[in-house]
């Protein structure tokens, strides 16, 4: 059986789909493995030819090997069909296979309705503005090629501007339509807590980011990376410099000499700390980029926890329910001074551990400084001393040959014991995990907190931005009377002995944020339009990305609408549905059931023909159409003149009230008897492929 001429796309809607789909799969090609890329670029390339040479367009046989060799690619690929990457991977792959058996209109319809739920599949993978503005394009472009498909006009006219010209009205009206009550659903539509397509789905990509353990040299790989870590807004305005911010991460106790890793929830669990007294409190907001881990960052030290997050008692870690696997907006309060009261037995076991690769000369150095500041405050107390050993570690790096660098030389075995005596070159975490096992080794609890340092101002957007750059790592010290005391070693460091810019032009990166650029002529634009950017970045993550469900009730809250939020807004919202759908299907009913008498007089003339075997062809208007059949059939030339002079006049004329002409149509069409000739119907019967135009 042959398809139907009317149903076969032409050659522009099948470029068109074609070149929608590869614009939908490129930006998705990162997050592929490359076999397969190579297999969708290929069939993708594949269907390009047969739109030039179409006797190469494989059959339905090649077409099931095809698909096998795309399943067996993506399964061996992933190890699976399903999950966020394997299953996007699979329908990519099965939309490109789908592609080179475009034969009808509704293979079209297919592929439509499957880039659509691809555009919605890739929000899981980036939801930046330019991204989403890019994914919108495509949208529109497909709702503008189903408007052609669907429309009358495509079949009639062969130029493409007239025929974009109508379909793009259509879209504009549709989309002009449907944009105001998407803004209203989105805004008051309920939320669900976690997102409906994030259950089940697990993000195995790889993340720039902090890790919660240390080892040397990790952190100045995060320096040489630009990207944004977290925004932060705050309600009122700071009293200190940006630069001095420290934003708490993981916080670490344990070490083996050369790797730092985090307490467990059961060893802290008997911890007594609290915060005890604060000062110079601030609240603000934190926007927080996917990182695939669990801590969140505060400005240290807080001291409350956002919803589904909990502070964990003895290091003040933030800890969520589950990864960070999309962006995250949430509230903190924080105190800038502060004191925190309480250290249990097993805290301080902890925080005096000391691992094997301790040396008899690092042993002696930090014995040096107890001694020192014995004989210094022969009546002191504790705090006193221990003040005093602090002091004088300070002092060890800020005037020995130290250097602050981001190429350190290799360490060996030993990597503290090497750093302290040998090189004396490093990073931050060099100097945090060395003075951390000295501070133990003159019997003061230490430990060591990952995060952030730092932050820059986007006059722009009124908030903050952290980068990766800003990584940093300093230590902890916990002196009686006053609890756990920041230090940081680093800061330190004699100004002279800081080879920061050297160590970035032999690695070819360019300055991170923490250190001063000049700006000027189109550096000062180029950071401008940066600042632009990411306003409008942060402003997106926070209304849109980050719109969830506390931000819907504090909204509605201010509507006066909270009150029957949970009950009376579902309820109007599903029954202000229920009332569209009702109203949309009684309007296409009443269509149904109430066509034009007129024209529908003339499709029972025309079907009439038909099994007579004289069908009518698409391009044939009423006037040619009955001109035709009063030939072959001369007995009924004088009934289908006359129909058609009552025909023409009542169906594209001006509406006439009087039923007369209409009555006597309707007669005349029932009067006519065509004869069915055999060389006629078999004439018909071949040309069956056309039939009768509503």
């Amino acid at each position: 059986m042959k398809t139907p001429r009317f149903s076969i796309p032409d050659v522009w809607q099948t470029t068109a789909m074609s070149g929608l789909l590869l614009l939908a799969t490129i930006p998705l090609l990162p997050y592929l493995h490359m076999a397969v890329i190579v297999f969708i670029l290929t069939a993708l390339l594949l269907r390009t030819v047969t739109l030039r040479w179409s006797q190469l367009q494989p059959n339905k046989w090649l077409l099931g090997l095809f698909a096998i060799a795309g399943v067996l690619t993506v399964g061996a690929s992933y190890l699976a069909l399903a999950g966020q990457d394997a299953g996007t991977a699979f329908l990519l792959t099965m939309m490109a296979l789908k592609s080179l058996e475009i034969r009808t209109h509704r293979d079209l319809y297919v592929l439509s309705a499957l880039l659509t739920f691809l555009l919605v599949i890739a929000f899981l993978f980036d939801s930046t503005p330019l991204f989403t503005a890019y994914l919108v394009i495509i949208l529109i472009a497909n709702i503008v090629l189903l408007a052609d498909m669907n429309s009358h006009y495509s079949l009639r006219l062969a130029l493409i501007k007239p025929r974009l010209q109508y379909a793009g009205r259509i879209t504009t009206t549709l989309i002009a339509q449907a944009v105001p009550l998407t803004i209203l659903l989105f805004f008051l539509f309920p939320r669900l807590e976690t997102p409906l397509w994030s259950f089940g789905l697990s993000d195995t990509r790889a993340r720039t980011g902090m890790s919660d353990t240390l080892e040397l040299g990790h952190i100045s790989e995060l320096v040489l990376s630009g990207e944004i870590a977290f925004h932060a807004r705050f309600e009122q305005p700071l009293s200190i410099s940006p630069a001095q911010l420290y934003w708490r991460g993981p916080v670490l106790w344990k070490t083996d000499g050369r790797r730092w890793q985090p307490a467990t929830e059961s060893q802290l669990r008997s911890s007594t700390a609290k915060l005890v007294e604060t000062a110079n409190l601030l609240n603000y907001s934190v926007i927080l980029e996917p990182t695939a881990q669990q801590w969140l960052f505060a400005l240290d030290m807080p001291f409350t926890a956002p919803p589904h997050t909990r502070l964990l008692p003895g290091d003040f870690r933030l800890l969520a329910d589950k990864p960070i696997n999309d962006v995250r907006v949430y509230q903190l309060r924080s105190a800038l001074n502060y004191r925190i009261d309480g250290l249990s037995l097993a805290e301080r076991t902890l925080a005096l551990q000391l691992p094997p690769t301790i040396t008899p000369r690092m042993q002696a150095l930090a014995m040096q400084w107890r001694t020192e500041s014995l004989v210094e405050h022969p009546t002191a107390n504790k705090t006193t001393i221990d003040n005093a050993v602090v002091t004088r570690a300070l002092r060890h790096f800020n005037q020995e040959p130290f250097y602050y660098t981001l190429q350190p030389p290799p360490l060996g075995d030993n990597p503290v014991d090497t750093f302290l005596f040998s090189t004396r070159a490093g990073f931050c975490e060099h100097y945090a995990s060395s003075f951390v096992l000295l501070m133990r080794l003159a019997d003061i609890p230490a430990r060591i907190v990952l995060g952030y340092l730092g932050a820059e101002y986007n006059p722009l957007g009124g908030h903050y931005l952290i980068r990766q750059s800003d990584a940093h790592a300093w230590a902890e010290v916990w002196i009686d009377t006053r609890g756990w005391v920041r230090i940081d070693p680093t800061a330190a460091i004699a100004p002279e002995r800081i080879n920061v810019d050297s160590s970035l032009a032999q690695l070819g990166a360019d300055a991170p944020a923490r250190f001063n650029i000049t700006h000027t002529g189109m550096l000062r634009l180029a950071h401008q339009l940066r600042l632009f950017t990411d306003a409008i970045d942060a402003g997106w993550k926070n209304w849109i990305v980050g719109f969830s469900t506390k931000r819907q009730q504090h909204l509605l809250s201010m509507l006066g609408l909270s009150a029957w939020r949970e009950a009376g807004l579902v309820i109007i919202m599903m029954t202000g549905g229920a009332i569209i759908m009702l109203l949309v299907h009684g309007l296409l009913t009443r269509r149904r059931l109430n066509p034009d008498p007129i024209a529908q007089c003339y499709l029972q003339l025309c079907q009439k023909l038909a099994r007579a075997g004289y069908p009518r062809f698409p391009n044939e208007g009423p006037r040619d159409y009955l001109a035709r059949i009063a030939m072959v059939q001369p007995h009924l030339a004088p009934a289908l003149m006359r129909i058609q002079a009552l025909y023409l006049p009542l169906r594209f004329g001006k509406p006439i009230t009087d039923s007369g002409q209409r009555i006597a149509l309707q007669q005349l069409v029932r009067t006519i008897r065509p004869r069915r000739e055999k060389s006629q119907l078999t004439h018909g019967l071949a040309r069956a492929k056309q039939h009768c135009d509503r």
